[in-house]
């Protein structure tokens, strides 16, 4: 029997649907039909080029109709794909290139001219839109091979890759449509970069339901994103909270809401539950989900639409086949409401790290029956029900005043104060206390007390600031690494 593969979710949608619309950028549309045919024209072209079962595939293009395809030419090779930021850095592009080892790499013109590497380079524009004759099979793939090395994001150390299998990222998927529900007239509007896992499965999702797929980049988060998502007609709209902050301004100044906007989905950091009211006002009958995940498993818990307003903080349930806990030092269950480590077993557990059998050990450990079970180093609970609620990473909880305190804490009571829109908690070292920086139109003593409102004592803050904005990673996230560097640059003490 041959295996289902990741392709095959684009050749079935191509069967059923071949003109229907599949992914668009800007005026240009592909439609099921010319996507496939794209991604086997590029598969005979990787071919041509050497590229077999097994080898790496580096692309530059995180926002290119292009890397949809290619990403499917790969699956066809039986090759593993790498999507990265055009705007990565060179230390940490080393890095990746020494570890993955890549075949070649297809990159914008511009991230093409800034490589001086070894590795043959090829540009978007060197690749045929269709193919010049069938594709001739090539060694079979199995569903438990290696589809994708998905890079974590490097903030605190070197990125590692994720390594992903055909059968874990097509259960992702499915368990994840089951939950959210897409659907073949949804126009799902993506401006995350598909280098991002939660940017790069609005690829898989939309293929899954036959849904049109718009790839936005940087430009569509700022100013112009009401406006794309009206001129786009979109349904749903994956975001993570600065987008949901922009979008609730953008509405709330031109009072006009995207007509047809459906659904936002929420993960990579919490969305605040203030952030959840705002955008509902904004947007009357829209559904608000929040998701929890993490790259080495994808996905853990899904919420039901607009959960926060009986379960205030709720991550939702696990995925359908998964199961999730939080567990002590040992290893053992806790019961409902102890905070502990989340565990994660079921077949969303990705296949480790890429050569880090170290690292793999430690956090891809092995149960009873011999079954790996992810343990995720993050902080959580569980209610009665079997609800996650996120606590923090280790990274996010420290000691103040005696006192264990939760960084994410900190943050909802921020944003919960009027005129904030982003919030970011650097805890203490050895030479500061915790600050706190936000974004917003308000002055730092409102802020204060303000916060004095919502926070016991022990746990204010040592230091507050207001800037004009926190800066953000290239997935849309506050970069606090890089919010350190601003402060310290400014004469602050980080």
């Amino acid at each position: 029997m041959t295996a289902f593969l990741l392709h095959h979710l684009l050749d079935r949608q191509a069967e059923l649907a071949p003109d229907a619309p599949a992914v668009r950028r800007g005026e240009q549309t592909w439609t099921y039909r010319a996507l496939r045919n794209r991604s086997e024209a590029y598969a005979q072209w990787l071919r041509g080029r050497g590229v077999v079962r097994g080898d790496r595939v580096l692309l530059l293009a995180p926002h290119a109709l292009e890397t949809t395809a290619l990403v499917h030419a790969c699956s066809r090779l039986g090759a593993l794909h790498v999507v990265l930021s055009d705007r990565i850095r060179p230390y940490h592009l080393d890095h990746i290139l020494g570890d993955s080892e890549p075949r070649l790499i297809i990159a914008t013109d511009d991230a093409a001219g800034r490589l001086s590497v070894d590795v043959p380079v090829h540009r978007l524009d060197e690749l045929p839109a269709t193919p010049s004759e069938p594709l001739p099979a090539g060694e079979p793939c199995a569903a438990t091979d290696p589809v994708a090395l998905i890079y974590t994001s490097g903030s605190t150390s070197m990125p590692k890759a994720v390594v992903s299998t055909h059968a874990q990222v097509l259960f992702a998927a499915a368990a994840i449509q089951e939950r959210l529900g897409y659907r073949a007239d949804d126009v799902v509007f993506c401006c995350l970069p598909l280098s991002f896992d939660y940017g790069q499965y609005q690829m898989f999702l939309s293929c899954q339901a036959g849904a049109c797929l718009v790839v936005g980049d940087d430009s569509d988060a700022g100013p112009a994103l009401l406006r794309r998502l009206v001129e786009h007609d979109t349904t749903v709209f994956p975001l993570v909270p600065s987008l949901a902050a922009t979008l609730g301004r953008l509405v709330g100044r031109a009072g006009n809401p995207p007509a047809r906007l459906r659904m936002v989905t929420n993960t990579g950091a919490a969305l605040p539950v203030t952030a959840s009211v705002r955008l509902r006002e904004a947007v009357p009958g829209l559904d608000v989900v929040a998701m929890f995940g993490l790259t080495e498993c994808k996905r853990v818990s899904i919420a039901e639409p607009n959960a926060d307003l009986v379960r205030p903080g709720s991550c939702g349930l696990p995925l359908p086949g998964t199961e999730a806990y939080a567990a002590d030092e040992d290893g053992r269950r806790l019961p409902a409401g102890e905070i502990g480590e989340l565990v994660v077993r079921g077949p969303n557990v990705m296949a480790g790290y890429w050569r880090a059998p170290e690292l793999t050990a430690r956090r891809y450990r092995r149960d009873a029956f011999g079954q790996p079970v992810l343990h995720t180093g993050d902080r959580c609970r569980f209610d009665e029900d079997g609800h996650l609620y996120f606590i923090g990473r280790d990274d996010d909880i420290y000691k103040q005043r005696g006192i264990r305190v939760s960084s994410l804490e900190i943050e909802a009571a921020a944003l919960d104060v009027p005129g904030v829109e982003l919030a970011a908690l650097l805890p203490p070292d050895d030479s500061t206390g915790a600050l706190l920086a936000v974004a917003g139109d308000l002055l730092a003593p409102y802020l204060v007390e303000q916060l004095g409102d919502r926070l016991e004592e022990q746990k204010l803050p040592s230091e507050v600031v207001v800037l004009d904005a926190l800066p953000l990673s290239v997935n849309g996230k506050v970069d606090k690494k890089g919010l350190a560097e601003l402060l310290a640059r400014q004469g602050g003490a980080r």
